[in-house]
């Protein structure tokens, strides 16, 4: 009767804990400097304190930072002896920050290295003076969670092999899915998450969100397929107005469409660009408004033969205001996604002309 409690009280531990948000550690790495020593000798240089201090002010009491400390010699001596130098350059290095006021228990780790990984080469005396050295990282904790979900076929919901790549403001990994198209990723807690998810054959998908491990999401995203005559908007792909140049944060969008040309050789396509005239007549190809269309388009062209994506793949065409998404606009937002730039898979003897680009002043 005991060994069949115990064995049902296992089971339900493994329940509960298989319920429950695994809430895991990790950190990031929010400032780093390194101090150098003359040579044979493990006293700070006065220069030391310009680096030091700025630990101490920062992070100094804040118990959310813990510092590592590595100390490191030149080739000249014995390893012995030079191991036994780098501890007592690290433990110069730990007792200024303490005795200026860094918590002791904010110093997490003092690593010796001697002679053992050198930063240059020992053959000079540039080299051996680099070599002398100690580096104080700074590092935040970071509570982790899991992230999971499903990558799926837009029209047939079936899994997708895909890359996902998951990044936050301070970091950036990648994983793949599995035979039915789910992932699961190791995030921060309670941070915005972006995803960015690939696959051949398919357009790109971008989604963002919070983390958090007291309500996981369970995700599902999915991907339209990559066919002749479909067309899907680029998401936060935005203009400066009047302009053909991209909002600062649209720019990490380029390197995506290049990803989606890479991963998918043989499609050909067509880069719609479009401008935001809002209650005014639709503009003629002779104008300057579409003109600004035509250069918006051609940007991105650009982009991408400069990565090296063949011309022949890639057509480019404007289309001023004729098919804003708020043809009425009434606020900035609205005309900010009017501003944008589409992209459409074209059949294999797709011909589109090109209009010469033309300077650029308002619109």
């Amino acid at each position: 009767m005991k060994t069949i409690l115990q064995a049902f009280l296992l089971l339900l531990a493994f329940d509960l804990s298989a319920q429950a948000p695994a809430v895991l550690d990790s950190s990031a790495v929010v400032f780093a400097a390194q101090v150098h020593f003359d040579f044979g000798r493990h006293e700070l240089r006065p220069e030391a304190d310009s680096a030091l201090t700025q630990v101490v002010e920062q992070f100094g009491g804040k118990g959310n930072h813990f510092i590592r400390i590595t100390a490191h010699t030149d080739s000249v001596g014995s390893q012995a002896a030079n191991l036994e130098l780098s501890q007592r350059r690290a433990t110069s290095v730990a007792a200024y920050l303490t005795g200026h006021g860094v918590l002791a228990e904010q110093i997490e780790a003092i690593e010796k290295y001697g002679e053992s990984r050198p930063a240059a080469s020992n053959r000079t005396d540039e080299g051996r003076q680099l070599n002398r050295r100690a580096t104080v990282e700074v590092r935040r904790r970071l509570p982790m969670t899991w992230m999971e979900g499903r990558v799926v076929d837009q029209e047939t919901g079936e899994g997708i092999d895909a890359q996902v790549v998951v990044r936050s403001k301070e970091s950036s990994d990648s994983t793949r899915t599995d035979s039915i198209g789910r992932f699961r990723a190791r995030v921060p807690d309670q941070t915005v998450i972006g995803l960015d998810v690939f696959a051949e054959g398919y357009f790109f998908e971008t989604q963002m969100l919070k983390s958090n491990a007291l309500k996981p999401i369970e995700l599902k995203v999915e991907l339209p397929r990559a066919v002749a005559g479909k067309t899907v908007a680029l998401k936060n792909f935005y203009f400066v107005g009047n302009m053909a140049v991209l909002l600062e944060r649209s720019e990490p969008e380029l390197p995506k469409l290049l990803k989606f040309m890479q991963l998918n050789p043989k499609i050909k396509i067509e880069i719609a660009g479009h401008i935001n005239l809002p209650n005014s007549p639709l503009v003629k190809e002779d104008t300057w408004h579409y003109r600004l269309s035509v250069n918006r388009a051609k940007m991105v062209y650009d982009y991408l033969v400069e990565q090296g994506v063949q011309p022949e793949r890639i057509e480019y065409k404007g289309y001023g205001n004729w098919e804003m998404r708020f043809p009425f606009a009434v606020n900035e937002r609205e005309q900010e996604l009017n501003r944008r730039v589409e992209i459409k898979v074209l059949g294999t003897d797709s011909v589109i002309s090109r209009p010469e680009p033309l300077p650029a002043e308002g619109g």
